[in-house]
């Protein structure tokens, strides 16, 4: 409903004090309407934008039969000819594929997550050879947890892709993992890092929902699913010095497992 603030009574007896207060209370009233409105109006928009990536992902799909029984045939074929290393790129990313296809809401375990992310890891360091390395670091007990599906291979995938890609000499990525108050995951790439302008620019947009890039999952695209699930005191915090490279910390809440 609408609060229309009332007239303003002037003097000091209590009915002027109590038409203030009520003044006040309206006015209230009216800004916290106004902010839940613009809050509920940025996840509806949100929520529009993620189900356009999951309908462009469907629509560009080539059936998944098709494309799993042809990596198999060409994974068949490379363990004919002893090609091993062929057969082990097919079926890794197979698995990968597999798991960008079937994303959905429902939570997956951290530990299949982080298989993710090492088959993409892998794959990409037969690519570049010795020009690049990456470590695993998980410090604490994961068994139990589990986690949004897609919120860690975007993070590495942009490390490679701004990160090392363009990088001249040897690149590195670590993915550290830590229960402590909270659930931390931490990408850290030694690459070209960025300015503190582009920095402030990418934070910047982690809260602008229109900057909310439709065709691929990005950095704010996993920060907003973040804190549309578990709210706004967790997301991503990113750290980055020109030259040095960039850091990626993942907040979540420490005690999910269902």
């Amino acid at each position: 409903g609408e609060y229309e603030n009332l007239q303003v009574i002037d003097g000091f007896d209590e009915i002027s004090e109590m038409y203030r207060d009520l003044n006040t209370m309206i006015s209230s009233i009216q800004r916290l309407i106004s902010k839940v409105y613009e809050e509920q109006m940025q996840k509806e928009k949100l929520y529009s934008r993620q189900k356009d990536v999951e309908f462009k992902m469907l629509a560009s799909q080539i059936n998944p039969h098709f494309l799993y029984n042809t990596l198999e045939t060409i994974r068949m074929k490379a363990r004919a000819n002893n090609q091993t290393e062929i057969e082990e790129l097919v079926k890794m990313l197979a698995k990968i594929l597999r798991r960008n296809i079937q994303v959905g809401d429902k939570l997956v375990t951290l530990k299949s997550e982080l298989e993710l992310v090492d088959y993409y890891l892998k794959i990409q360091q037969y690519r570049f050879g010795e020009r690049m390395s990456y470590n695993i670091d998980v410090r604490c007990n994961i068994d139990s947890l589990k986690i949004m599906p897609l919120i860690i291979q975007p993070i590495v995938e942009n490390a490679f892709v701004h990160g090392l890609e363009s990088k001249e000499g040897k690149g590195k990525i670590d993915v550290v993992v830590e229960l402590k108050e909270r659930l931390i995951i931490q990408v850290i790439d030694n690459g070209k890092g960025m300015t503190e302008t582009k920095l402030n620019e990418i934070i910047k947009s982690f809260n602008d929902y229109n900057r909310l890039d439709s065709n691929h999952i990005g950095l704010s695209n996993v920060n907003q699913r973040i804190k549309l699930l578990y709210g706004d005191e967790y997301g991503l915090d990113i750290e980055s010095t020109v030259g040095e490279g960039t850091t990626v910390r993942i907040e979540l809440p420490k005690d999910i497992t269902r």
